[in-house]
């Protein structure tokens, strides 16, 4: 009788751990997405611009920490929270006062950080336009085995994103203290939780397995 308690309790997990397996893995959603660029000026980005015509007039600023940024001509201008199209309507209309039919080329370009499996893991200046797989690049690509690597991003608050490699970053609300996480993508990487449980399986069968050829004999 005691054997027989004993097999029911061992099979009895066996059962739990068997359900337990079947709970999916915590799923981290995939980035929001734009159909338009969403970066917005903020301390830290760089701006480059040029005046059509007008090569003095060409400068490289970065946005300070009131949110300002020096243009030859013009002085300090407010410019945090105006994205790349609206800066460049603001500085067309500034410089029409200075310059005939001003034409203003203005690019920004931020910071981002990329860590994990990378060659050069730091903090890399990107144009928006750029893709994912280009921020990768920049980093001198995965280290890992696997062929597709896992890119998620990290948010200053915590908050993790699944990135697809060819999204481009200005679609993506991406500021300051974010980063970017690439980990392998491995077989063992990928099914780490579904090989923990089938493991945990196969141990407690062959428990069984052996009380029941103990008390059988």
């Amino acid at each position: 009788m005691i054997a027989f308690r004993q097999i029911g309790f061992v099979m009895a997990a066996v059962s739990l751990a068997a359900c337990a397996t079947r709970h999916p893995a915590m799923i981290i959603p995939e980035a929001p997405r734009s159909i338009i660029p969403v970066w917005k000026l903020e301390t830290g980005d760089q701006i480059a611009t040029k005046v059509y015509r007008e090569p003095d007039l060409a400068t490289q600023a970065i946005v300070s920490q009131s949110g300002e940024a020096y243009f030859p001509g013009l002085g300090r201008v407010k410019v945090a929270g105006l994205t790349l199209d609206s800066l460049q309507m603001e500085l067309t209309t500034r410089y029409d006062k200075l310059v005939i039919d001003a034409a203003i080329d203005a690019v920004m370009s931020r910071d981002v950080v990329i860590y994990g499996q990378v060659r050069a893991p730091g903090v890399y200046n990107v144009d928006p336009s750029q893709t994912v797989l280009g921020l990768l690049a920049k980093a001198g690509g995965a280290t890992g085995t696997g062929k597709s690597p896992r890119l998620t991003l990290v948010k200053g608050d915590g908050r993790q994103f699944h990135l697809s490699r060819e999204v481009r970053l200005s679609t993506l609300d991406i500021v300051h203290g974010d980063a970017v996480y690439v980990q392998d993508e491995t077989f063992i990487g990928r099914n780490a939780t579904n090989l923990t449980g089938a493991t945990l399986i196969a141990t407690l069968i062959l428990s069984v397995a052996s009380l029941f050829i103990l008390f059988s004999r």
